[in-house]
């Protein structure tokens, strides 16, 4: 006779100091059966006060940013080669073509270190690119500069701090909400940036994709607040993305660089973030949903708005100039440091004015008018400094008064007709 053996009990758990039974059909029935751990794309949320509960968050394709970052790689390549053309590489280097190579008989070259401290192209290929210029914009129609000249950059420095920000910021953002949106904020935060430039800046020359990467930037800000919830330490990653906007929007005070881009593409960044961006963590009542689309409604319609206002100060619709509504915005882009210095004392590193007035130091300009006319019955005989071909070129401008005829008058007829050749 063979000895029985015991039939297997089923497991069992502890509930309220009782053993019981553990039948893993009924836990599942009854929602008892403890979860496997979630896959790392989950994380924990919170329900309502103090109930947690698992967030799934899809890890999306990364689409757009890699795709930005070719296309601006792609495009420094052909500025390099546009600066080239109709240059004889048999002879001297120029300025404007210091820096020469030739790849099957393909010539790219770079302008010389104190014309292009960034080892890019000169001016005049970046011109013909679609650099934006408030002037061409307004007076020739050339609207398209308003799209362009996000994609372009002024050297491989310039181009290659740009590009990590963008993989680093746009890969973040793009895996959690997905191409489409993040798209969408590059687009209007780089084309914001790019008018308020164009609006206040008329004369200045500015390419790049800065504008557009503050926009990702003041999205990730407003992915915080929304997302409030989803993050260990969210307190510490605010302070820490404002830190960092705030020294980056403080180092764009200084010459030469393009803060009116950097700053409001910040602003429609962080705008049209709560209209594009999702709210990962969904409440399931109905004010949470009313909520959303509240919000997202009067983002959308400020938005619109901005971009409406901003093309008409533009283009001067009512005869209303940007810098007269907002005399003190020039100070968002260029401001004299150390702060709060006089430059009759002596005591400033720089200021604005000289640094705004040296792209036209190396323009000349003869004034003249007729034997027995008065001053305003005149012309002027510019000269305008060497481009990539490296000729200096001569125009006449007239008729002009010339009742204010002095440097700051030349600087900016040097401007309004050297910078659009």
């Amino acid at each position: 006779m063979q000895p029985m053996t015991p039939k297997a009990q089923p497991p069992r758990m502890e509930v309220n100091d009782e053993v019981v039974p553990f039948d893993s059909a009924d836990a599942r029935q009854n929602g008892l059966e403890p979860s496997a751990p979630p896959p790392p794309w989950v994380e924990r949320g919170q329900q309502g006060c103090d109930v947690d509960k698992l967030v799934v968050i899809p890890r999306r394709c990364i689409l757009f940013t890699p795709l930005a970052a070719i296309a601006c790689t792609v495009l420094l390549v052909m500025e390099m080669q546009e600066n080239a053309k109709g240059v004889d590489f048999q002879q001297p280097p120029t300025d404007a073509c210091e820096f020469r190579l030739a790849i099957r008989d393909t010539p790219f070259c770079a302008a010389a270190f104190k014309l292009n401290p960034m080892f890019g192209p000169s001016t005049e290929p970046l011109l013909r690119m679609g650099a934006i210029s408030g002037e061409l914009i307004v007076k020739k129609g050339e609207a398209w500069r308003l799209f362009s000249g996000m994609w372009l950059h002024g050297g491989v420095l310039h181009c290659l701090m740009n590009v990590v920000a963008l993989l680093g910021i746009g890969c973040q953002l793009e895996r959690a909400h997905g191409t489409l949106r993040v798209g969408a904020i590059y687009m209007l935060s780089g084309t914001f940036g790019s008018i308020a430039t164009a609006m206040f800046a008329p004369h200045v020359l500015s390419v790049g994709a800065s504008g557009a990467i503050f926009g990702l930037i003041g999205a990730v800000v407003g992915d915080i607040f929304m997302n409030w919830d989803l993050r260990e330490k969210p307190c510490r990653a605010l302070l820490l993305v404002c830190f960092v906007s705030a020294v980056q929007l403080l180092v764009g005070t200084m010459p030469l660089l393009d803060n009116f881009a950097h700053f409001f593409g910040f602003v429609m960044g962080f705008v049209s973030s709560i209209a594009f961006l999702d709210r990962l963590n969904k409440g399931a009542r109905c004010w949470h949903t009313c909520s959303r689309r509240c919000f997202r409604t009067v983002a959308a319609a400020i938005v619109f708005l901005a971009f409406v206002v901003g093309l008409a100060l533009l283009y001067g619709i009512g005869g209303v100039d940007a810098n007269e509504l907002c005399p003190a915005c020039h100070e968002i882009s260029c401001k004299e440091f150390p702060w709060g210095c006089t430059d009759n004392g002596g005591d400033c590193w720089w200021t604005c004015d000289q640094m705004q007035n040296a792209p036209a130091a190396s323009c000349g300009g003869e004034a003249v008018w007729p034997r027995g006319a008065n001053t305003t019955q005149g012309y002027v005989d510019l000269t305008c400094p060497p481009r990539a071909g490296g000729n200096a070129s001569k125009i006449r401008v007239e008729p002009l008064d010339l009742t204010h005829w002095g440097t700051d008058f030349l600087g900016e007829l040097c401007k309004d007709h050297c910078a659009s050749r």
